[in-house]
């Protein structure tokens, strides 16, 4: 018996709403991931973001094309992954479009900086994550972008913010 699984091109595909509810059992860290500077920044809540490999310092981050960070992405070939703590469930709710905030407005009531990219650098983030554009794979509706390491500012250590079961959640 091979303990590698043979592919079957007659297996069904799970549904939409059945793949969505395996997802919301998988915890993540909520992040803010952000591109662009001053009115062309452009920023998302996710959590479909990983490491890929320690040297050098990779990791990726899957962004729906049709969103607006995609774009801003694209262009300036940067990003920061902005990993969220407990205490900033506004700014991940802002992010994520809850609030009607487009653009640049969503950088509103937070204070930012940058770290090597320019990309916005959440200030009270636990860790900000800044990175180069390394390469780029269409797969379906999204882009996954995969990021060099250039800059890391750790804040400090709090609860983190994560996303399960479709809801926010912290450690306690």
């Amino acid at each position: 018996m091979s303990l590698l699984a043979t592919p079957h091109t007659l297996d069904p595909v799970v549904g939409i709403d059945a793949f969505k509810g395996a997802m919301g059992r998988l915890a993540g860290a909520v992040t803010v991931i952000t591109a662009g500077r001053g009115p062309e920044a452009r920023g998302l809540t996710a959590t479909a973001v990983c490491s890929v490999a320690a040297s050098p310092p990779t990791l990726l981050i899957c962004v729906n094309r049709s969103g607006e960070a995609h774009d801003a992405i694209a262009r300036t070939e940067a990003f920061c992954v902005n990993v969220l703590a407990d205490r900033s469930r506004t700014v991940a709710d802002r992010f994520a479009g809850r609030f009607g905030n487009l653009g640049a407005e969503k950088f509103a009531d937070a204070a930012w900086s940058s770290l090597v990219t320019g990309a916005p650098a959440l200030d009270e983030a636990l860790v900000a994550i800044d990175c180069r554009l390394a390469e780029t794979v269409e797969a379906h509706s999204h882009t996954v972008f995969f990021g060099t390491v250039v800059g890391v500012r750790l804040g400090a250590a709090l609860p983190p913010l994560l996303h399960f079961d479709r809801a926010y959640r912290t450690l306690s």
